[in-house]
């Protein structure tokens, strides 16, 4: 990755277009530059003070005390933009939606154009917000709010453990259908509490409905491999469990008083995961 980053005014004294500085700062093409900008690799800090902010338009104003940074990384701009997502509720301070496998759920300093995050604000023609977290590589439902007070609101629910999350996992080796079991192990020395049950096992795999009571990094892949069945197709955890169809977990199902409607709402998505 290369990063490009100066004041306006080392080659500007008056005020000028983003495109015009950026191809005196960088040597890079405008072709280039309009897509990195329209990907979400630029950012602004206006007069070098306060929020730095993404800059998605060449012929955007810029001043000379303004600070510009290109965080330009070819990889991240290949990877394709999300076309489609599907929404399962929303009304004006949220969204439910399913983010499937392979998207991440929010961009980077490098972009934002391969993610939910940014295919809602484009759907929405505003900002929306990040709730919580899904890995890459899991499918599954994902909270987006659509003001920054809906977000803080919902996020503290996830912190106060007042939303449910189910999940649905197929690991690797059998264990007695109706087992049940509660992890408890610390993660990056914090607290993690994982539970589940197993609703079929056969031919080495069993399939679990999982539920956790925090929210550390990867919890419920490090917990799994932890007790020896880890998630069938996780590429980072477990051995003996690699596959070409990817990681086999999704999460399920979303429970929630609604604060604003005083009511319980239950979502729900299709996993699919079956023992063959």
């Amino acid at each position: 990755m290369k990063i490009y980053k100066s004041q306006v005014n080392k080659f500007f004294p008056q005020p000028t277009t983003l495109g015009d500085f950026l191809l005196k700062l960088t040597k890079l093409t405008s072709v280039d530059l309009a897509d990195a900008a329209h990907k979400g690799a630029v950012w602004i800090q206006r007069k070098g003070k306060g929020k730095i902010l993404r800059i998605r338009s060449l012929q955007e104003k810029v001043i000379p005390e303004d600070v510009i940074q290109l965080f330009f990384e070819p990889k991240v701009l290949k990877l394709p933009e999300v076309k489609k997502l599907e929404m399962v509720y929303e009304d004006s301070h949220f969204g439910v939606w399913i983010k499937p496998a392979g998207i991440v759920p929010q961009g980077s300093q490098t972009g934002d154009h391969a993610s939910v995050l940014r295919y809602v604000e484009k759907v929405k023609g505003r900002e929306v917000y990040l709730v919580h977290r899904l890995d890459r590589e899991t499918l599954g439902l994902m909270l987006v709010g659509y003001d920054s007070k809906a977000a803080a609101l919902l996020s503290d629910l996830f912190q106060k453990n007042k939303i449910k999350k189910e999940y649905e996992a197929i690991v690797l080796g059998e264990m007695k259908i109706g087992h049940t079991q509660t992890i408890k192990a610390s993660l990056d020395d914090k607290e993690a509490i994982t539970h589940f049950e197993v609703i079929d096992s056969k031919n080495n795999q069993s399939l679990l409905k999982v539920t956790i009571e925090t929210g550390r990094l990867h919890q419920i892949r490090r917990h799994l491999d932890f007790i020896g069945h880890p998630i069938m197709g996780d590429p980072k955890y477990g051995k003996g469990n690699k596959n070409k169809e990817g990681l086999k977990l999704v999460a399920s199902s979303l429970a929630f008083e609604d604060p604003w409607l005083k009511k319980t709402h239950s979502f729900n998505v299709e996993s699919h995961l079956s023992l063959q």
